[in-house]
C-alpha cells in the first residue's frame, strides 16, 4: 500500500504541480541573462526552457493525459511498467492507476479501492504532497534545485530538450531529469533518479488539452457503489 501511495503521488505531483501558479524567487543579473537564484548563480538556459514549460500548462484549463509509469533499478536489472489516467483541473484530479481511483476536489481525497470496494478519505494538502513527491517541482523548482541544460536529443523522433535538476539538501535522489519537447514545451517524460539506484520514470503518451470536466467529475458518489466501506480520515 505504501508503494501504491508513493506512485499516486508523484504522478499527481508531476502534472498539478506544472499547472499551478509560479512561486518565482529568481532574478537576472545585469544584461548577461545570468540566473540569480535564492542559493547563487544558475543555469540560464535550462531556466528559460523550463519557465516555458511552466507557461505552456499553466495556459490550459484542463487536461487530460494517457501516462506510464516504469520503476527500474539498474542493480538487479527488474523493471516494472504500469500505464494510467489522469484528469485535471486546476487543484481537482481523477486519477485512475493500478487499480485505484483517486479523486479530488481541490478540498477532499477519495481513494478508492474497487476490488476491496473501500474508499479512504482524505484533506488535500498540497503541502504534503510537496514533501512526499520530488517530483511537485515545478512552480517552485527555483528554490529548491539547481538547474542545467545537458543536451539536445532526439526521443522517438522528437526534438528534446534534456534538464538536469540536483537538489540543493539532502534527498532520497541525486537528479530529477526533465525531458521536453523542443517545439511544444510540453514534458515528454521525468526521471528521478534515486541514491539506491532506482529510476521512475513518468512518460506522458497522450495529452489532450482543455477537455470537458464537469465539477461533478471530481468528486466520489457513494450511492453508486452499493456496500462501499467508507473509510473517514479527515
Amino acid at each position: 500500500m505504501k508503494k501504491l501511495l508513493f506512485l499516486t503521488i508523484l504522478i499527481i505531483g508531476t502534472i498539478s504541480a506544472a499547472a499551478q501558479p509560479a512561486g518565482r524567487a529568481e532574478r537576472r543579473a545585469g544584461q548577461q541573462g545570468i540566473v540569480m537564484t535564492e542559493r547563487g548563480v544558475d543555469d540560464p538556459q535550462a531556466h528559460a526552457i523550463l519557465n516555458d514549460v511552466r507557461r505552456h500548462l499553466q495556459s490550459f484549463n484542463s487536461m487530460k493525459i494517457e501516462f506510464t509509469l516504469t520503476q527500474e533499478n539498474r542493480q538487479d536489472g527488474t523493471r516494472e511498467s504500469e500505464k494510467g489516467t489522469i484528469l485535471m483541473k486546476g487543484e481537482k484530479y481523477v486519477l485512475n492507476f493500478m487499480g485505484l481511483n483517486s479523486i479530488s476536489d481541490g478540498k477532499n481525497v477519495w481513494n478508492f479501492n474497487k476490488d476491496a470496494n473501500e474508499v479512504h478519505i482524505t484533506e488535500h494538502n498540497p503541502n504534503d504532497m510537496e514533501t512526499m513527491n520530488p517530483l511537485a517541482l515545478i512552480h517552485n523548482y527555483e528554490r529548491n534545485f539547481r538547474a542545467k541544460l545537458i543536451r539536445e536529443d532526439i526521443d522517438n523522433d522528437i526534438p528534446v530538450m534534456i534538464v538536469d535538476l540536483n537538489p540543493l539538501t539532502n534527498r532520497a535522489f541525486h537528479k530529477i531529469r526533465v525531458v521536453s519537447d523542443k517545439a511544444r514545451h510540453t514534458i515528454v517524460f521525468t526521471e528521478i533518479h534515486n541514491k539506491n539506484g532506482t529510476i521512475f520514470t513518468f512518460r506522458v503518451d497522450r495529452m489532450q488539452t482543455n477537455v470537458s470536466a464537469p465539477d461533478r467529475e471530481f468528486t466520489f458518489d457513494a450511492a453508486r457503489h452499493p456496500g462501499v466501506e467508507v473509510v473517514d480520515l479527515r
